[in-house]
């Protein structure tokens, strides 16, 4: 069992990891939307890493854009597969540090062959067994922001409209962005006008007939 004294500076420590990942979590979640829709060319990496230089390790982003094995080229797909509630094992223990790809093919089956080659980026992980939890610390920032949307992957959707992938901020919203929101209702207004906007208009005809025609004979009872 773990020394008093000690199990106090381990619950410090978690909540000091917990408050940093929310504080961090607009940001992380920011850049794994726009990782999750990434040009899978030379030319969207190197945008990417512009943007967010600290998302991998350097030495992961130089394999990558060099074509190298194993490295993270692959985790878009991968984490595309995820996203659309696909297969995640083992892609997903992979992507977030706490599992190894292997560096073979003849360590996998043939269904799995789709794995060597893939960077592994080791995370930290513990199991507490006074508390009865696991601790997990992301290597990389990609690490961390998956493991917020793991937590909450309810938030995983891909947007009605323009179909990019995007992290909900509340559980019914539909479209990445309030453009995406008001194009849509503008198209279901002009659907629902091409199929029913004639019926109505004649409706409408006829009630503003009987209407006038009960307004006439009030004006001749007078």
């Amino acid at each position: 069992m773990r020394p008093p004294e000690n199990k106090r500076l381990f619950q410090q420590y978690e909540r000091l990891l917990e408050g940093k990942l929310r504080r961090a979590r607009p940001k992380l979640f920011q850049a794994l939307e726009q990782f999750a829709n990434i040009r899978p060319d030379k030319e969207g990496w190197t945008h990417f890493r512009k943007h967010w230089p600290d998302f991998f390790p350097v030495e992961e982003y130089e394999r990558a854009l060099q074509g190298l094995k194993p490295s993270i080229l692959d985790y878009s797909y991968w984490l595309n597969q995820i996203w659309m509630g696909g297969e995640s094992d083992p892609y997903l223990r992979i992507l977030l540090g706490i599992e190894t790809a292997p560096e073979s093919e003849h360590e996998v089956t043939p269904e799995e062959s789709w794995i060597v080659g893939l960077a592994s980026i080791p995370a930290s992980f513990d199991a507490d067994w006074d508390e009865g939890v696991f601790t997990y610390e992301g290597a990389c920032d990609f690490q961390k922001a998956l493991y917020l949307l793991f937590r909450e992957s309810w938030r995983a959707r891909v947007c009605g409209k323009c179909s990019a992938k995007f992290i909900a901020r509340r559980a019914a919203q539909k479209y990445c962005s309030t453009d995406c929101s008001e194009r849509m209702q503008r198209e279901l207004k002009q659907q629902w006008w091409a199929e029913h906007g004639e019926a109505w208009r004649k409706r409408r005809n006829i009630s503003q007939r009987k209407g006038k025609g009960r307004q006439n004979g009030a004006h001749k009872t007078r």
